[in-house]
């Protein structure tokens, strides 16, 4: 998307120097980065472009579907049929959105200590930032607006975590504990919707 709207140069486009350099932190290989970049800038490669679906699945479970992709018909079809296949339900637009918020995340591999992570947000010019436990054991998440990810990433870098990985993505606001069927259901929908080749990412509201 950036080097469609801003096109192939970073010197020229700062949405794509910013998604490089995050790139580079992550560890993804030059190559990699120049190939995709080549990919999109091509004419006949066709326009990408980004969506949302929305979805229910079991026990109040929710689901928001990210999809980049140069075939919209393509995309639909294949969420929909991954959905209902697992006997989940496509949910009309918005219906699932206005219970997540928009937020910046940084996710590290390390356990932070709040009062640095805030005054190293204070320094960044961050107003508003969560500190969480991560997914895993042993790891921390920082929320922040959307607008001040990058700050907030190279504040988080600023304390010697030097491999923080930062995304944006969309956090529930009344998460839900499933039983465990239900949450083994609901992680088969993530699980297939995951594969499908238009699907950037899957965002849930399970807290279990």
């Amino acid at each position: 998307m950036a080097v469609k709207q801003g096109g192939p140069e970073p010197d020229g486009n700062r949405q794509l120097f910013d998604l490089i350099k995050q790139a580079k932190l992550n560890n993804v290989p030059t190559d990699n980065i120049q190939r995709a970049i080549k990919r999109a800038s091509e004419a006949s490669v066709g326009d990408f472009t980004e969506g949302t679906f929305e979805a229910y699945g079991f026990g109040g479970a929710s689901l928001v579907i990210n999809v980049l992709t140069d075939n919209n018909n393509r995309a639909s079809a294949d969420v929909k049929s991954a959905v209902g296949k697992l006997h989940g339900k496509i949910a009309e637009s918005g219906s699932v959105l206005f219970m997540y918020d928009r937020k910046g995340k940084i996710e590290v591999p390390v356990v932070l200590d709040e009062e640095e992570v805030m005054m190293g947000a204070i320094d960044a010019g961050v107003d508003d930032m969560e500190l969480v436990e991560g997914e895993e054991e042993g790891t921390s998440i920082v929320y922040t607006d959307p607008k001040d990810a990058f700050l907030m990433l190279e504040a988080v870098q600023s304390l010697g975590q030097a491999n923080a990985k930062m995304s944006l993505c969309y956090v529930s606001k009344a998460p839900v504990e499933c039983t465990e069927e239900d949450f083994e259901k609901n992680m088969q929908i993530v699980d297939a919707l995951e594969d499908l080749e238009d699907v950037d990412s899957v965002e849930h509201n399970m807290s279990n």
